[in-house]
């Protein structure tokens, strides 16, 4: 059995080369595999054939360096030299096999450089500072923004944090005073800066800075505003078009009221020539009278009342005005929206009142709690002939009070009522 110190000079010399190589490239697969992140059992694998080949050459080497000078020398390792042969063949063949795998899996192993090349893909800025402000990973985005903000390389957090406060003198690049944190950049981009605080696995602890591209966000909102606007120019003028038929529908209603004064005033006065001239009295002379008296009482109170401010008193003037009486029973609520809805309530009774009804007597009763606003009107006239439905002015008044989330009900038989109730809103009870 022939031993490493009992083989030539030149089969010594020839292991030698053979086993530092080998450490070489063991070396080279260790550092390998801890920048690339390989599995623990590559790593403890590479470790173990690197320490055996290490303590190999080391033992071996001492014998080698002694024999070649001819001085007297240890055998620290009396292995046979077909042994320590197999022992670097099958360091070598385990080798081998991992180049192999390597070379199959390349471009499929995650490492540092890879980190660094997907978050530099990445369209939105990302950067990480450790607890003492230093950069530990930043893209490309986040280099050019930062470049942006203060015309040079960003180095430490507090030169951001620096930059973010003075970027509307110094850059041009705006901060948006009605969104919190965002920035619009001479480009025509708008990002939006975030930060957070978060824990690694190991337990450190770092900052992750982003700015987020919002731009389209950005545009949709000042789009959204502008149709805001217009809506509500819009509303307006539907609310001014609104008043302005109410009014023209009461004075419409109003001219129709006294015109038709006019004529019985007409017809009274007919009546009282007839009288006049044939010296007697018949019925229907009496009630063309009565006709003639109420529009002359109408007519006085018209002209005694001209300079009267302010919807009620206009509502009873107009009553009085056609002879009306209205019997008023409570106030009127002050929530205007409401106030403006039992308003056109009573204008729309009256008017139906005179026209289909020949009522002389409005009756309005207005209950108010802590809830709900009602209110309940009825006259003295002839019921109706047949089921009331909605149409024309009820049912304008129907629009209005569903819109303020109330309910209307129609009484036809055995008289006419009418109830509105409207809830009270938070406004309203305040």
């Amino acid at each position: 059995m022939t031993t490493f110190y009992q083989t030539s000079s030149a089969e010594q010399s020839l292991f030698m080369i053979c086993l530092f190589l080998l450490l070489i490239v063991t070396l080279f697969y260790l550092i390998v595999s801890h920048y690339r992140f390989q599995s623990r059992c590559n790593r403890y694998l590479n470790l173990g054939i690197f320490l055996t080949l290490f303590a190999l050459l080391s033992i071996l080497g001492e014998g080698f360096r002694k024999i070649n000078i001819q001085q007297p020398y240890k055998t620290l390792l009396p292995l046979p030299m077909w042994m320590l042969w197999c022992i670097v063949g099958v360091s070598s063949v385990l080798l081998i096999c991992e180049a192999v795998v390597r070379y199959r899996q390349r471009g499929k192993n995650l490492s540092r450089n890879s980190v660094k090349e997907a978050i530099d893909t990445l369209p939105d800025g990302i950067c990480y500072f450790t607890t003492s402000g230093a950069v530990k990973l930043c893209n490309l985005q986040m280099h050019r923004l930062f470049r942006g903000l203060a015309q040079s390389d960003m180095q430490t957090f507090e030169e951001l944090q620096k930059a973010l406060e003075e970027c509307d003198t110094k850059s041009g690049i705006i901060r948006l005073p009605d969104v919190k944190q965002t920035y619009l950049f001479p480009s025509g981009k708008v990002w939006r800066y975030s930060q957070t605080e978060i824990t690694a696995l190991d337990g450190v602890a770092y900052t992750e800075v982003i700015f987020s591209d919002v731009t389209e966000l950005y545009e949709k909102n000042l789009k959204l505003k502008e149709q805001t606007g217009q809506l509500k120019k819009i509303s307006r003028d539907l609310k001014v078009l609104s008043d302005n038929v109410s009014t023209m529908t009461k004075e419409k209603e109003l001219l129709s009221a006294k015109t038709r004064l006019h004529d019985r005033m007409s017809a009274g006065i007919l009546a009282m020539r007839q009288i006049l001239q044939q010296e007697q009295t018949t019925e229907e002379s009496v009630d063309a009278v009565t006709l003639f008296q109420n529009a002359v009482s109408a007519i006085k109170n018209d002209n005694e009342y001209p300079l009267q401010r302010g919807e009620l008193a206009e509502f009873m003037r107009d009553a009085d005005t056609i002879g009306v009486k209205v019997e008023l029973n409570g106030e009127l609520p002050q929530q205007q929206e409401v106030y403006r809805v039992f308003l056109i309530a009573m204008r729309e009774c009256l008017t139906n009142s005179v026209r289909h009804a020949n009522a002389t007597i409005l009756t309005i009763d207005i209950h108010n709690d802590d809830c709900s606003n009602s209110i309940r009107i009825t006259n003295n006239g002839k019921p109706p002939e047949s089921k009331v439905t909605p149409k024309g002015g009820l049912l304008n008044l129907y629009n209005h009070i569903t819109n303020l989330g109330g309910t209307m009900e129609i009484q036809s038989n055995p008289f006419y009522e009418l109830i509105v109730t409207v809830p009270k809103t938070k406004e309203g009870i305040e």
